[in-house]
């Protein structure tokens, strides 16, 4: 056991340390997607954006809700939650896209890790250009409650990355839980306060809201964007899944990192 999670911490030490290798394997994905395009990057952004903006005025008539409170809230909660879901998702396959680096050289399999998060956050640096546009336009300002952005930020890294191991090595070794992660996304999606705002439920429903990890992921970094402080069981709720994550899966990889690339 110890030997495993001595193993696993050496990974994640060199995976950390090797960021001009992710940092480089990041920008080249997002560079590769759009290459030889007139808007290049930005179509990320002008997608996002028509989808934002169509949903917006259709749902907030469908909901009853005051358009210049409702796009505001899907413009912050899509922006954040395509970040979340794409980390989620693309970690399954982040040894698989890396196999052709792994057969010819020794990498530490966290970097893999660290290349997705990275990859989505250039992507979602795009996007945020939406959000101050969206608030000029309703007049939405911005207090102090922002500070609590960072603490979201540095939790989603975190859990994105434990969970991004996790899901790379199991998903190296069976090739069909992609797709049910993908799958079960789609369902999160719609269980998750992203096109509802969480007042529309009844109380029991809030409640059990509380229990949806992706919900609390959401809120941490949503509510500060729109000025409002993120609840303590948010915080407590992804720090301890954080914390628990980290400890789970640091012996997983130490144990099974060397054996992914037969699997591969």
């Amino acid at each position: 056991m110890w030997k495993h999670a001595k193993a696993g911490v050496d990974d994640i030490g060199l995976g950390i340390r090797s960021w001009r290798t992710w940092s480089m394997l990041a920008w080249n994905d997002v560079r590769r997607r759009y290459r030889r395009s007139a808007l290049g990057q930005f179509w990320l952004t002008l997608s996002m954006a028509v989808m934002i903006g169509g949903m917006g005025f259709v749902y907030s008539q469908l909901f009853e809700i005051d358009v210049s409170t409702y796009l505001p809230y899907i413009a912050v909660s899509f922006v954040v939650w395509g970040t979340i879901s794409a980390i989620v998702v693309e970690s399954c396959n982040a040894l698989s896209e890396g196999e052709h680096l792994l057969r010819h050289m020794y990498l530490p399999k966290s970097v893999f890790a660290c290349r997705i998060i990275a990859r989505n956050l250039i992507v979602v640096a795009h996007n945020l250009i939406i959000i101050p546009i969206v608030f000029v336009v309703f007049g939405v300002g911005i207090n102090a409650n922002l500070l609590w952005l960072a603490v979201g930020v540095f939790l989603l890294i975190v859990n994105g990355f434990w969970i991004g191991i996790f899901l790379a090595i199991v998903c190296a070794r069976f090739r069909d839980i992609p797709q049910i992660v993908a799958s079960i996304m789609q369902v999160v999606f719609f269980v998750t306060p992203v096109m509802f705002l969480p007042q529309q439920l009844a109380a029991r429903r809030i409640t059990a809201l509380r229990w949806n990890p992706f919900a609390n992921m959401l809120e941490l970094i949503r509510d500060p964007i729109l000025g409002v402080m993120p609840s303590n069981w948010a915080l407590i709720s992804c720090g301890t899944t954080a914390l628990v994550g980290f400890l789970l899966v640091v012996p997983f990889l130490g144990r099974f990192a060397a054996r992914s690339i037969y699997w591969l």
